[in-house]
């Protein structure tokens, strides 16, 4: 009881500050924590107002506590609120210790692992209160007017790749009937990249491409998997291709769509247009070919008796396999 009164207590505080609520109540679920209709027959409404969400430049760790920092523009009751919920719901509650215990796993991997598993060498660091810190703005923050920010009870509703994404109107909003729990699509990371932010397997439609850099022809290829390098074209955004010198830098390549498979190789055939690359077929199966490679080494590393980490990605880099194979087709860009 004392957890859902000051559930309730919390909830009303979030409604007086301009935030909504509807229909909804935190508890265990197959996902973890997460938020649950309390009528499922009736639609319920979620909804983060800007003068909530905090920039995540302006947190830090004080005394323990993730607060916002004195030098924040925030009002008082905004700041004291978040702070409150912070230390009853999120980093005092359990959530800082799920934090540490993330990378503490990913740092005790055999080191034959390590070497495989196509990730940055950061993400095997000892673990430290700042980088569960960042850890949690990486996986609980948003971009919302060119700004990562916290959503505050919004951060408790899970993935779910089935569903829609989140609605941005003065703030951040969910809303819907839900037959179960109440789920969000978390936006435009692929299979291989819930797994090793989240911690968690999920199929995706589509597979993009692992970093990598490599010589091509007269070429220095660059692959990164940055997300917000975009730009329109017809229902598509595509990555914007920089050409520095002889490098040619992708902020990300769509390798594999189960649902259109003839997109990869056409979108990779429109962006290298107006590049020096003189074969892009022939370098289109040649990232192909590396990032199967890189998947393959490390499942054949892993195999046999694994931690519950390592069975996470096993599942995911199979599965990214898989959508990586979803690419044919000839049309012309």
């Amino acid at each position: 009881m004392p957890v859902r009164l000051g559930w309730d207590a919390m909830l009303a505080e979030f409604r007086a500050l301009g935030g909504t609520a509807e229909n909804i109540i935190l508890r265990q679920g197959p996902r973890g924590r997460g938020v649950f209709p309390v009528d499922p027959a009736k639609p319920i409404r979620l909804h983060s107002p800007s003068n909530l969400l905090v920039c995540a430049e302006d947190t830090e760790i004080r005394d323990g506590r993730f607060v916002v920092k004195a030098s924040a523009t925030l009002g008082e009751r905004e700041r004291a609120f978040f702070d409150n919920y912070q230390q009853d719901f999120v980093w005092g509650a359990g959530v800082f210790d799920d934090l540490w215990q993330a990378p503490f796993e990913w740092s005790q991997l055999p080191q034959e692992i390590q070497d495989t598993l196509p990730v940055s060498r950061s993400r095997f660091a000892e673990p430290s209160v700042e980088l569960c810190r960042q850890q949690y703005l990486r996986t609980r923050s948003i971009s919302y007017r060119n700004s990562s920010v916290v959503m505050p009870v919004m951060e408790f509703v899970n993935h779910g790749s089935s569903f829609a994404g989140y609605e941005f109107k003065d703030g951040i909003m969910i809303g819907g009937v839900f037959d179960g729990e109440v789920l969000v699509n978390y936006g435009v990371g692929d299979c291989w990249d819930l797994a090793t932010s989240y911690g968690f397997c999920d199929a995706r439609d589509y597979a993009y491409g692992l970093k990598g850099a490599f010589k091509f022809e007269d070429c220095r290829i660059d692959i990164s998997r940055t997300f917000k390098l975009v730009e329109p074209f017809n229902d598509y955004m595509l990555p914007i291709v920089r050409v520095e010198g002889d490098t040619v830098r992708f902020p990300f390549l769509t390798l594999g769509n189960s649902k259109f498979p003839h997109l990869p190789r056409l979108i990779f055939l429109r962006i290298t247009k107006n590049t020096p690359i003189k074969r892009p077929d022939e370098l289109f199966e040649l990232v192909h070919h590396y990032n199967r490679l890189l998947l393959l080494r490390f499942l054949r590393r892993s195999e046999g008796p694994a931690i519950p980490l390592v069975a996470t990605l096993r599942s995911a880099a199979y599965q990214q396999l898989e959508t990586l194979s979803s690419y044919w087709g000839t049309a012309s860009p």
